[in-house]
Order: C-alpha cells, then sequence, then structure tokens
C-alpha cells in the first residue's frame, strides 16, 4: 500500500485532465481461453475508455494535455501515420478540451478517408499528408514542419502545444506516466478479483505504454512479466528504447525504480511485412478473438499482438495454469481502411 500510495502521490503532482473513463474492464475472455485450449486470458479494455473510439493513448493524452493546458495551449500539433488512433484520440481530446488539433500525417498505405481520417474528417482537424517513410516522424525534416505550422498557428493568435516522439521531449515521458497509473490500476482490479496473472501481453512499437507499465508494476511489487509484441522496430532496439524511457520516467517522478535490460521483453516476430501492413496470422487472431469473444481487434496493433499470444501459447510458452491480461490498446478505427486486406484474408 505504501508503494502505491507514492506512486499515486507522485502522479496527483502533475497537471491532468479527464478524458477518459476509468477503470476500463478487466474482463474474462472464456470462449477465447477455451478455443486455445491455453491460460486463463483476461482482457484489459482500453478500447472501452469513452474518448472517440478508444485506445490506449487516451491515458497518454490525459498528462500530455493537462500539460498542455497547464502551460496555456490552446492548440495541439503533432505527427504521426494516416491511420494512427494516436491523433485521432489527440483530435477528439483537443476538441473536448476546446483546443485546435492540426496534424502531419504519413501516407502509409492507406491514406483514404476512412478509419481514422474519417473520424479526422468529422472533428475538422487541420490534417496535411505527406509522402515520406513512417520513420520520419522522428526525424528533423518533420520536427521542422511541426515548428512551421506552430508559427501559422501563433501567427493566428492561437498559443500552440507541439506534441513530438522524440526522446526525451516532455510528451514521451508524458505519455508513459499515463501507464504508470494503468499499471495502479491493473493491479488492484486482480486483487479486487481475487486474480493473479503471471503475464501481461501487449502491443508495442516505440515502447511508451510497455515503459509506463513495466516501471508501475516493478515499483508496486508485482511478480508479473511484461511481453511486448513489436508491431514496427526490432526487439534490440525497442528493448533499450525502453530501458531508457523507464529511467527517465523514474527521475521525473522522483521514483526509486528502474530497470535492468533482463526484465525487459519483447518480440519481434509478428511485425510481417512492415508497420501497418497486417499478415496472415495477424488477420487470422482478429477473426478469432471476434468470433469468439465478439471484441473488435485492430490490423495494425493489436491483431499482431494477439497473434503474438496465440504462438506462444501454441509454443508452450505459456500454459493452461497461466493466468494472461491481454491489454486491448484500441486502434479499432484502422480496421475499416483495411477492408480489402481483411476480405481477401476471408476469401482465400
Amino acid at each position: 500500500m505504501l508503494r502505491m500510495n507514492e506512486l499515486q502521490e507522485a502522479l496527483g503532482k502533475l497537471p491532468r485532465v479527464h478524458l477518459g473513463r476509468y477503470p476500463t474492464p478487466l474482463m474474462e475472455a472464456v470462449h477465447l481461453s477455451s478455443y486455445l485450449r491455453g491460460p486463463r486470458i483476461f482482457i484489459k479494455r482500453e478500447d472501452l475508455c469513452g474518448l472517440a473510439l478508444g485506445g490506449n493513448k487516451c491515458r497518454h493524452l490525459e498528462f500530455i494535455l493537462g500539460h498542455a493546458r497547464h502551460n496555456g495551449a490552446d492548440a495541439i500539433v503533432s505527427v504521426s501515420g494516416s491511420q494512427s488512433n494516436f491523433c485521432t484520440l489527440m483530435a477528439a481530446g483537443a476538441r473536448k478540451l476546446g483546443m485546435k488539433p492540426s496534424f502531419i500525417l504519413m501516407k502509409d498505405i492507406h491514406p483514404e478517408t476512412q478509419g481514422n481520417l474519417l473520424l479526422h474528417y468529422l472533428m475538422e482537424s487541420d490534417v496535411a499528408i505527406v509522402d515520406v517513410p513512417h520513420e520520419a516522424v522522428f526525424g528533423g525534416e518533420i520536427s521542422n514542419k511541426l515548428d512551421h505550422i506552430a508559427g501559422e498557428l501563433r501567427q493566428m493568435g492561437y498559443n500552440p502545444f507541439i506534441i513530438r516522439h522524440t526522446v526525451p521531449d516532455i510528451s514521451t515521458l508524458l505519455s508513459s506516466v499515463g501507464w504508470v497509473n494503468a499499471a495502479c490500476e491493473i493491479f488492484q482490479q486482480l486483487e479486487e478479483q481475487h486474480n493473479e496473472a503471471q503475464h501481461l501481453v501487449l502491443a508495442t512499437a516505440t515502447g511508451g505504454t510497455q515503459s509506463g507499465l513495466l516501471l508501475g508494476l516493478k515499483h508496486l511489487g508485482a511478480t508479473c512479466s511484461v511481453l511486448g509484441i513489436s508491431a514496427w522496430k526490432g526487439k534490440d532496439e525497442i528493448e533499450s528504447m525502453i530501458v531508457k524511457r523507464v529511467h527517465a520516467v523514474s527521475e521525473f517522478l522522483n521514483l526509486d525504480t528502474n530497470l535492468t535490460y533482463q526484465e525487459v521483453e519483447v518480440s519481434d516476430e509478428h511485425i510481417g511485412s512492415g508497420y501497418g501492413i497486417p499478415s496472415e496470422d495477424c488477420i487470422e487472431a482478429i477473426k478469432v478473438v471476434a468470433k469468439t469473444e465478439g471484441i473488435v481487434l485492430d490490423p495494425v496493433y493489436t491483431g499482431k499482438a494477439m497473434a503474438g499470444l496465440i504462438d506462444a501459447i501454441k509454443k508452450g510458452r505459456f500454459t493452461s495454469d497461466d493466468t494472461i491480461v491481454f491489454v486491448h490498446t484500441g486502434g479499432i478505427p484502422a480496421l475499416f481502411a483495411y477492408d480489402k486486406e481483411v476480405t481477401r484474408e476471408a476469401e482465400a
């Protein structure tokens, strides 16, 4: 309880806005577990957070937009892919707070006005789609474009806040802070349900969510492992990013908790052909969860994460004696932009 109080006290000192409805449900997936003949599976339903169509990024944004508003911002500027759930939730959060949203979006493979881009149209986000590789979100050219948009907004009388993906930008620190808070929530829900999970499984890309979970759970003394299934980068790169981010966030929150490389685990076996390109096992995993639990996953992150979980069960990594929490990180709107990929696999 003392360690929980320490975390809550550290988090309570930070500016925060309330965008989601928490706690999100922790639901047992009985039929999925039976279908897979594997472990007892619970699904942490971040897709039901209540902001737009949900997702894990809502927790990031409660602290990021809280910081922005605390510093007088009335407009936000950011960058990601054309079907980015992060930017969609950012736009929704901004509109909820009366802020103007502007984005640079990588063209990627689905720049049509469908899925998340359709939601941007409804929320009247200012969107500029650029045909550059997804890696460009970290580059200097995109950073300069963000500065340029912010400059134009200032000329219009706005006070913009730029949300970047570079480390150690304040936005990346605060994004992980949101999931330190989620670790407390999951820990409490398991205790209330008189359950003990041996493993947590989630999708990972730059490690922000996984970093927060790992830091929070270790500080609380939880013994469960956290397995990230990469949807983008190789395991060595992500694991290194997570260790560095955990150290930075722990220092930011004035905690005394850190991780070694041996405590971070990422699998890069289910990236497939690349970021945002669903593999056959990803589509199959989406179908399995839909037909057993009536829960919808997405083709960019959660589908690949579930494919990794299913594969780990088949290989004996997880057994019927284990209890697993699968973190549903949202992203559902993107599924509707991938109708051809999904129906092609179904027809095959």
